[in-house]
This record gives C-alpha cells, structure tokens and sequence, in this order.
C-alpha cells in the first residue's frame, strides 16, 4: 500500500495482478503521473491497485499505453535468445583450443612464451599480434583451468546476448584491446604477461554493459539503482576473481581492468544495434571464423622466421 493517508474521494480499482512486481510496476506508472495510489492484497492472493475516482481516466489511459509498450518490448528489445547448438558447441571448442595451446607450450617449451607473451615494448614496437597470442598461453595447469571456468562461464552468458559468432570475435578483441592498452599503462616499464583472462573479464565486461544499455533505453528502468545495479555487480566480480591479494601478486589487475572496461563498451554498443537481432546466422559464422584466423595469424606472424 503507498504511504497516502485515506482519501476523502471513492477510490475505483484501476487493476488487478496476480504478482507484487507487476502490480509495483503499474504504480509507478501512476507515481510519475503525480497521483494517490493504493495497493492493496486480497484473500485469492491477488493485488488490487485503486485509484481516485477523479483520476480513474487519466491512469486508465497510461496503464493502457503501458501495456500495449510491454506487449511490443519483446519484438523491438529483446536481447536474450535461445542459444543454437553451434553456439553452445562453441564452448566446447575454446576449451579445445586453449587445451591444445597448453599441451604445446609442454611439447615445444619456452619458444611459444618468448614468441607470444604480451610484452609490452614489443608489442608498443608494432608486434600487435602478442596481443593476440597471449591470451592462448598460460602458466600452468590451475591457471589454465581458472580461466576456463570464468571464462566459458561469462561465455554462456554472452552468447544468448550476442549470438556464438559475435560473442567470441568480441572477447578475443576485448582481450586483445585490453592487452594493447595494458602494455601502454606500462610503457616507462618492462611488463610482460600471458593468460586469457583478459578476455575473460572482457566477456564480464560484455555482459555488463549489454545489461546497462537494456536497461538506460527503458525509461521504467532508468532510475540510478537500477543502473547501478549492474555496474556494482561486474565490478564485484572484478574485485572478487581479478585482483588477487598477497597469495596471488602474479596476478595482471590492471589488465583484468582493461579488458572489463572494453569490454563494457562492447556489450553497450552490441545492444544499441540490436546486433544479435540483425546480423543472420551466416554473419555469425563469419564472425566465429574470423575470431579462428585472427588467433591463426597472430600466431603465423609470432613464429615466422
């Protein structure tokens, strides 16, 4: 019930819903017309909002433009589609791929680290392809198997937004990007690196800033909890799995940073031009193989010669 005392005129029902959230979301309709409202619950579990009488009209007609709003949203805004088979196959093969990366860092040993790390003067030299290679080399068997678990995780999450095609060719940019920008952070430096979790929080970064551009372009979600919801969660998640503490000290922060601000970016701009509604399966195959040659001619390049 909203913190109105009673009214001297006879209040009239303007709706009745079988859940409290739908029924706040109706009243928020009425708040931003400046009205009384009244919520309250029946025997049947039912939620009535009620209405002055004088006012009865006006709020019929917004709760009515409302609805006809939510009937269209799933049409115009929709972001989270059933994810196809291919795309969720896709997580299988970044596995395999960053798998089979790892047993040939055993096979071949140091070359592939000194031909492929993200160091940073090398890559400030114009050896942009180490922003690449990085992210398909890692330390040791529980680093490897930590950044599969977030990252495949985020992935999940990412391509239902996105489409499998999209969501990978933009975490391996927002790791790729993130990694250039890193090695800038630490050009008065030496500052070398390798893992995919730049990448990883890029997906993170995805998610968030696919979720705040959602939910700025719906004005009934536009207030400043509901957008800074998202953004405290991803940095929660930031804090909580990219920083590390005394334990960890080889642990890359400021690249982790990076990579979720990027993509942030990434996910807004995805969002913005409905790109998961738009682009057509075959674009997101395209997109899928050019994530495959873009890691293919990083590592041409890192081992010619």
């Amino acid at each position: 019930m909203s913190e109105i005392p009673e009214s001297d005129q006879p209040l009239i029902e303007a709706g009745r819903y079988r859940r409290l959230q739908a029924a706040r979301e109706r009243a928020l309709v009425v708040a931003a017309l400046d009205l009384p409202y009244w919520l309250k619950r029946e025997r049947n579990n039912e939620w009535v909002l009620s209405v002055e009488e004088r006012s009865i009209e006006q709020v019929r007609t917004e709760l009515a433009a409302y609805e006809n709003e939510e009937r269209e949203r799933p049409r115009m805004t929709s972001t989270l589609l059933p994810a196809g088979k291919v795309s969720t196959v896709s997580l299988f093969i970044a596995g395999w791929v960053l798998g089979g990366f790892f047993l040939a860092q055993q096979i071949v040993g140091e070359r592939l680290l000194e031909r492929g790390s993200a160091e940073g003067h090398a890559i400030l030299h114009g050896q942009w392809w180490r922003t690449v290679t990085a992210l398909t080399l890692h330390a040791d068997g529980p680093h490897l198997a930590a950044n599969l678990a977030t990252g495949l995780l985020f992935a999940a999450f990412v391509i239902p937004r996105l489409g499998g095609g999209l969501t990978w060719l933009a975490i391996v940019l927002s790791g790729a990007v993130g990694n250039a920008l890193n090695s800038w952070g630490y050009r008065h430096e030496w500052h070398d690196s390798i893992g995919a979790s730049t990448a990883c929080f890029g997906a993170l970064g995805i998610l968030v800033g696919a979720e705040l551009f959602s939910r700025w372009r719906e004005p009934h979600q536009r207030s400043l909890w509901q957008l800074i919801l998202p953004i405290g969660a991803g940095l929660s998640l930031l804090a909580y799995l990219g920083v590390g503490d005394e334990a960890t000290k080889n642990i890359d922060f400021m690249a982790h940073g990076w990579g979720f601000a990027v993509g942030i970016v990434e996910g807004a701009i995805a969002v913005a031009v409905h790109a998961k509604e738009r682009l057509p399966a075959s674009a997101q195959r395209i997109a899928g193989w050019l994530t495959l040659a873009l890691v293919a001619a990083g590592w041409a390049l890192a081992l010619r010669g």
